[in-house]
């Protein structure tokens, strides 16, 4: 349902999209013997998909999920900060988020947007 076929069936029923926020900033690490690790602390965020393009250019809002405080829900990508999850999120362009922590999330959006002018 992610594939532009996809999401033009969505835009049928929806007005946008709630996907798991690893569809939009794959994350991916191995370790120092080139197994995949399994601990999203050890992982980095690879390049962005194409999908929030997509599922604008079909017309889709994107709210990816969920967001969390807590390091252990956060690749290493993010060096431990929360927001810098959420602005790495904003700048891939998702309209919105999902998230357990909003005062975060309002933070974040809010240096995000200061640091765009």
């Amino acid at each position: 349902m992610v594939t532009p076929a996809g999401l033009a069936e969505i835009k049928t029923y929806a007005d946008g999209i709630g996907p798991w926020k690893f569809y939009i900033l794959p994350a991916r690490g191995t370790d120092a013997a080139g197994n995949a690790v399994k601990v999203l602390e050890q992982a980095s965020n690879m390049a962005a998909t194409s999908l929030v393009a997509d599922a604008h250019k079909a017309g889709l809002f994107v709210h990816p999920y969920t967001f969390r405080d807590e390091a252990v829900y956060l690749t290493k990508s993010y060096g431990g900060d929360p927001k810098a999850e959420f602005k790495a999120y904003f700048e891939a362009g998702v309209d919105g988020v999902f998230t357990d922590y909003s005062t975060t999330g309002r933070i974040a959006l809010t240096e995000w947007l200061a640091a765009k002018k």
